[in-house]
This record gives structure tokens, sequence and C-alpha cells, in this order.
């Protein structure tokens, strides 16, 4: 059973997967996932909420248990899973600016099956903003819960300690490089930056501390979104990345 402690303790604590020290963090606003029902989606997050985390974050190290390998927050990183939807441009991008060349995507597919969010290999972590999973923004799962009856009060009343929480992580942890995807939180990763980005391309921002990288792109599903996109930014942004 979903009580409000539990709730109370993922937002406290859980930040994402693979591990912080990583150099680079794909951040996004909260986890989706494929609905089946209310009460089955229920069961799953229940699971899911009861993974063990350290320093805020599930290792994805492979091969996946077998004991876990059925829930689908994890179900990105099996083997036979397709491309995710919406890391498959950060993908892109961070192996651009690894490689220089846009990569196919079987090579995205293989990033993201055996490397992302893989706390052994520390090479790239992802986070979310919001630690609710939800099927989509038009559905909230939580609304019998005390003090989670909607979405927007959940936010209201969250969010902002939530991104003040994500950008002391940034100082702490200073990774080399922090790719947001999500027009819709552009001033929460303002906020998170500590300054406004500057913009390289359409809806492509960038910018730079003394220790990261900031880039902040469009959601993979936005529309007119494609991989000729990533790489004119990241073509006008490479010089200054080094990884």
């Amino acid at each position: 059973m979903i009580t409000p402690d539990i709730l109370q303790n993922r937002i406290k604590n859980f930040w994402g997967y693979g591990n912080l020290e990583s150099p680079v963090w794909l951040v996004g606003m909260e986890e989706g996932f494929h609905s089946t029902d209310a009460a089955a989606d229920r069961k799953m997050l229940e699971r899911q909420f009861s993974l063990p985390i350290v320093n805020g974050m599930f290792d994805a190290s492979r091969p996946i248990d077998n004991s876990i390998n059925d829930l689908t927050n994890l179900s990105p990183f099996l083997p036979n899973s397709k491309i995710q939807s919406t890391w498959k441009f950060p993908i892109a991008l961070l192996l651009f600016l690894k490689n220089g060349v846009i990569s196919c995507k079987e090579g995205i597919l293989d990033f993201q099956h055996s490397i992302l969010a893989d706390g052994k290999k520390n090479e790239a972590a992802t986070i979310e903003l919001m630690p609710l999973p939800s099927p989509s923004t038009s559905v909230w799962l939580y609304g019998d819960i005390k003090g989670f009856e909607t979405r927007e009060s959940y936010l209201s009343a969250y969010k902002r300690s939530r991104t003040q929480g994500l950008k002391e992580l940034v100082q702490k942890y200073s990774p080399k490089l922090v790719i947001f995807y999500s027009m819709s939180y552009f001033s929460d990763w303002i906020e998170v930056i500590g300054k406004v980005p500057e913009k390289i391309t359409d809806q492509m921002y960038f910018t730079k501390s003394e220790k990261t990288s900031f880039c902040v792109i469009p959601q993979g599903a936005s529309f007119g979104m494609s991989y000729e996109r990533i790489s004119k930014f990241a073509d006008k942004i490479k010089n200054q990345i080094k990884l």
C-alpha cells in the first residue's frame, strides 16, 4: 500500500538511476511508464518505491536482477528494449559531444542498454526533477492519498524544494555535463544553473560554470525534434565541452 509517508520519503530521498559521481547527468521532469490499469500500476509502483537507493540513486548496473526486471522503470535497461523516446536525443547529444558525430540508432540503443545509469561503469546518470512516476502529465495516480490530491497541488508543494535540492547536488558533485530535456521546466533549469543559458539554436540552450557545462533541449516527443537538430546544436558547442 502506498502511504503518505512512502511518498514523502520518495520526495525527500529519490533522485534517479546510476551514480551521482557520474560525469554526465541527463535530467528530466519525471519518470513515465506504460500504464496497464490503475490497480496494477499501484502494485508496480509499490515495488518500485522499495528499490534500494544510495545517495538518492538506484544503481542500474547490468544485468538487471531477475527479481526486478519486470518493473517498467527498469525495462529500458534490458537487452531487448526499444529506444526510450525521452532519452534518445539526450543520448544522441552526449555521444556527439564525445565522438564528434551523431550515432546511429543502434549506437544510441546500445548506450541505453549497456551504459546509461550503470553505477559501476559510471558514465551517465539519469535524474528526475519530480520523483513520482506517471504514465503522462494528464494522469495522476495519487489523488486518493492525503496531501497528494492533484498534480497541481503536488507541484506547488514540492517543485521549489526539489529544484533547490537539484541545484545543491550539482554544486556538490560538479558533473562535467548536465543535459536538461524539457522546455516546460525551463525556468526551473535556470534556477538550477544559476543563470539564463544562451540560445544556440531553436529551443536549444547552452552555458557553463567553472566545472559544469549545461545544455537544455526539448523533450523527445516535442514537435520537430530530430537528430539533425541535435547535430547542429552539438556542432556549435562541442569545442566548449571536455568529456
